[in-house]
């Protein structure tokens, strides 16, 4: 061969290892770039020799201004010596193979001072006599938020566990003290009494609706809808927000003449409402204006294009505004995920929000928002409106009670407020009562007076032996025995149940006097 042929087959290999190492370097470059993991090669003096396109986004630093700087500008400065440490100990144990692909939890810092959680893993290799240490990071702040959120709901369904016994005990505190206050204002009819008195029965009831409102919220429990007008909604929100906000912020209304019905549950509407107003309360620190309006609205098919969740038809637009710190962009477009917060940790559970446009997409209607930094926010809630302006017939205007003929009633409960207040009511209203505080006493009673018992009234929550089995043994004395079954707890299973045990009937506690005999009456002449 001729030292030209030779000559010519080194180039030709020269050029083919060339072209190989071009294309190896082009691969390398390519997967560096489609990464989704930021990749960072550091020297022994943690000198930044290559940093990827993923590195840049997670850090929020750029190539250029990286390379050659010092990886500990990316280390919280907390962690700092505890990274040190750790990389002497790998060099010096040659621990490459034990720390490939294990992932460590720690801590990120971007360039803008933020921390944020990472895993990373390490490995080194020697080029040169020179050891050099590749990172590969992930960011897991989206892992770490939807662990919190699995952590929350499993707090949330531990907490409608223990709120349905809470209700219970506190619908039996409750439901005497509603029951006594309307056989007070029977009895004295002077004007100072009654206005105490109708103080009492309207704070009974608000923590009687306070406790729909968590078992709602807590266990899913479905609201009662009737026919609302939002005029006298807004009008007890306002009552309230002048009572207790504090005095530098200025609350204001305005209310459209002859204002639309909604149908509705009055208890989570007011929810919604004292939640937004709340929420502007907080951005409004140093105080400012709160104002809320309400009108009548007709959506035509361009409008509800533009509303998601809207529909053409006539609305109730109540909007909530305030003059606070208002809401950034980014932020505006997480406002309603569940437990997203802005508040510091602890000041809230980031349900809020969330929950007010589930009531309010539940009650067919949506919810809008709109605001400026610095300048304030509007939220508007849409509710389908009835049309019909006839005013809600007041509470406190009571039709006349039915009366018993000296029917024998057996009221069981291990509540002694509620057996004796039940028995003061009925008698007062002609019934003759019994009373049992638990099941085996309530069968003793029952045996002894079975042909003159017209009607049972249970607690389904007893010690010893509890309602579902009283019941089942008052049947097996007298299958025909009428029942009315009573309880603190109110839920679809709980209906279900009683129904299975062949009772028609059920009393939620806790009950007024009015409840009480007029489900009384209806049971006694069913046929």
């Amino acid at each position: 061969m001729s030292n030209t042929d030779s000559s010519s087959s080194g180039q030709q290999f020269h050029a083919m290892i060339d072209e190989s190492l071009r294309l190896n370097e082009a691969w390398l470059a390519g997967i560096l770039a489609s990464a989704m993991d930021a990749i960072i090669t550091v020297d022994e003096t943690q000198k930044i020799l290559l940093f990827n396109s993923a590195a840049e986004k997670m850090f929020q630093c750029p190539y250029e201004e990286a390379l050659g700087g010092s990886l500990e500008v990316f280390i919280p400065a907390r962690f700092r010596d505890h990274h040190q440490n750790h990389i002497k100990i790998f060099g010096e144990t040659n621990s490459s193979q034990r720390s490939m692909g294990k992932l460590r939890p720690i801590s990120g810092l971007r360039k803008n001072g933020e921390e944020f959680p990472i895993e990373a893993s390490i490995s080194q290799i020697e080029v040169d006599g020179k050891k050099l240490f590749t990172v590969i990071i992930r960011d897991i702040s989206e892992k770490k938020r939807l662990e919190s959120q699995f952590l929350r709901a499993q707090r949330m369904e531990s907490i409608g566990t223990l709120a349905g016994g809470i209700a219970h005990d506190l619908n039996n505190v409750l439901s005497p003290i509603l029951t006594a206050v309307e056989l007070l204002q029977m009895r004295f009819s002077d004007e100072s009494s009654q206005r105490l008195l109708n103080i009492l029965h309207t704070n009974a009831l608000r923590g009687s609706e306070m406790i729909k409102q968590v078992l709602s919220f807590a266990r899913g429990v479905e609201g009662e809808y009737t026919q609302l007008q939002p005029t006298q909604l807004i009008k007890e929100i306002v009552k309230i927000l002048v009572d207790t906000l504090p005095k530098n912020i200025e609350i204001t209304f305005s209310i459209q003449q002859d204002l639309w019905n909604v149908s509705g549950d009055a208890t989570q509407l007011h929810q919604v409402l004292m939640n937004l107003c709340v929420n502007a309360r907080d951005a409004m620190p140093h105080g400012g204006k709160l104002r809320i309006e309400a009108e009548n609205i007709d959506i035509d098919e361009h409008y509800a294009r533009m509303n998601v969740g809207a529909h053409p038809g006539k609305y109730v637009r109540i909007t909530v505004i305030d003059n606070g710190e208002g809401i950034s962009d980014l932020n505006l477009n997480k406002i309603f995920d569940p437990f997203f917060t802005t508040k510091a940790h602890g000041q809230g559970t980031g349900l809020g929000l969330s929950t007010a446009a589930s009531i309010v997409r539940s009650h067919g209607g949506f919810v809008g928002v709109y605001s400026e930094l610095n300048r304030g926010t509007q939220f508007k809630i849409y509710l389908p409106a009835t049309e019909s302006v006839s005013q809600i017939a007041p509470s406190n205007l009571r039709p006349d009670l039915p009366h018993g003929n000296g029917e024998l009633i057996l009221v069981v409960d291990d509540e002694s407020s509620i057996r004796e207040i039940a028995k003061e009511t009925l008698v007062s209203f002609g019934y003759r009562v019994l009373t049992a505080n638990d099941g085996a006493e309530a069968m003793a009673v029952f045996a002894a007076n079975k042909n003159e018992v017209k009607v049972v009234i249970t607690d389904m929550m007893m010690p010893f032996m509890d309602g579902p089995a009283t019941i089942r043994a008052l049947r097996k004395l007298d299958p025909k025995i009428r029942i009315i079954a009573t309880s603190g707890l109110k839920s679809n299973d709980k209906n279900s149940d009683i129904t299975q045990l062949g009772v028609k009937t059920f009393l939620a506690k806790p009950y007024t006097a009015e409840q009480l005999l007029k489900i009384l009456a209806e049971t006694i002449h069913e046929g």
